[in-house]
């Protein structure tokens, strides 16, 4: 039984060994992320992380797949796999969805975790960005990032050795997120908006970081991130 199992897995191995899965990692947390990969690795599957996002019809955990595929079970090998490790794949669609595409030996693997929908809220890994400020006398980009510290950075240097300029953020209850500056003196609080506009290339999403007090040691700017659709 356990030579049939070794030539099983060498079979599978050599059927995927060249398949290059595009692991979307949005919404996914970083042992999430290293789970996945280290499961597909296993069986043969060359994995490439992004953290792109995730085209408009895509709503629930999906394999995108190009028609060139090698090996005639590699789309079930995968599936099956995930669903092993608890994936389950609600939708399998050819070729591309969106401006998203694979050619060659190539699938695209986009993972929600249960119970997050994809479009109710901006979550930790959205939020982690550069914003630049509007409807402010003062030109300020805030950074949030993916290590839950922040920083103001004025275009004019002078003002960028203040204390309550880097701290820590997070969300307290969505959709308010607090900034606390590293001497713990000061707290700023924000709301976040998600938009979506449009122009002549395609549709934009913006997030908005409105200030919900009177910040007397910044200036009241609101922070705006936009990522193209």
């Amino acid at each position: 039984m356990k030579i049939i199992y070794v030539v099983l897995i060498c079979f599978f191995t050599a059927a995927c060994s060249s398949t290059k899965v595009h692991l979307y990692t949005r919404y996914l947390s970083a042992e999430e992320t290293q789970g996945v990969t280290k499961n597909l690795e296993a069986l043969g599957f060359d994995v490439v992380a992004n953290t792109l996002v995730f085209p408009d019809d895509i709503e629930q955990s999906t394999l995108l797949y190009s028609p060139f595929v090698e090996g005639e079970n590699s789309i079930n090998v995968l599936i099956d796999s995930l669903e092993q490790s608890g994936w389950g794949i609600s939708s399998v669609k050819p070729i591309f969805s969106g401006n998203h595409y694979y050619t060659k030996n190539s699938v695209g693997l986009l993972l929600l975790p249960d119970g997050l929908v994809k479009n109710d809220q901006v979550t930790v890994q959205d939020l982690a960005n550069e914003y630049e400020s509007k409807k402010c006398k003062n030109t300020i980009k805030l950074r949030l990032n993916s290590d839950a510290t922040y920083q103001f950075l004025y275009a004019n240097n002078a003002y960028n050795e203040n204390d309550q300029l880097i701290g820590n953020w997070q969300i307290t209850s969505y959709p308010y997120i607090e900034l606390i500056s590293l001497n713990k003196a000061w707290r700023f609080y924000y709301e976040i908006h998600k938009n979506i506009e449009s122009d002549v290339v395609g549709k934009i999403e913006l997030i908005e970081l409105k200030p919900v007090d009177d910040q007397y040691s910044l200036p009241k700017c609101i922070y705006v991130n936009g990522i193209r659709a």
